[in-house]
């Protein structure tokens, strides 16, 4: 893992284990992401069953299993790896998966309102989340 990520993914693990009302704040966030440029894919409530998912020879995974597939612990950092784009996804025979990393950044530089020294924050942001939007989504 490259230096940089590393310390991204240490400093989003540590911000999804601070504080309740700023993790829920986070979720709901990220809930609003996910549903505008996840749920196509892996589904309104995160099972894979997405509308453009269906047409992949191997389905987006189950978002609600992730911590079951961990020995009951959400996967903080390698859920962050996989959106921010550092992580293979296979779909296919090949990753498939859009480096959401790049979008977020993309977007963020081309919005008038964020300036343009803030987007690296601004797309960490936002990743991070999605990630506490997934890890409300746990079944226990």
């Amino acid at each position: 893992m490259k230096p940089e990520l590393s310390l991204f993914c240490m400093a989003g693990v540590a911000a999804l284990l601070g504080g309740s009302a700023a993790h829920a704040q986070d979720a709901a966030f990220g809930a609003l992401i996910y549903k505008d440029h996840c749920a196509v894919c892996h589904g309104d409530t995160g099972g894979g069953d997405g509308k453009v998912g269906a047409l992949f020879t191997q389905p987006p995974a189950d978002l609600k299993l992730l911590s079951q597939g961990n020995n009951g612990v959400f996967p903080a950092e390698r859920v962050i790896e996989a959106i921010y784009g550092r992580r293979d996804i296979q779909a296919h025979g090949q990753t498939e998966m859009p480096i959401w990393g790049d979008y977020f950044m993309t977007e963020a530089l081309e919005s008038r309102l964020i300036d343009p020294k803030d987007a690296a924050m601004v797309t960490q942001g936002r990743v991070l989340s999605v990630v506490s939007y997934l890890e409300t989504l746990q079944v226990k």
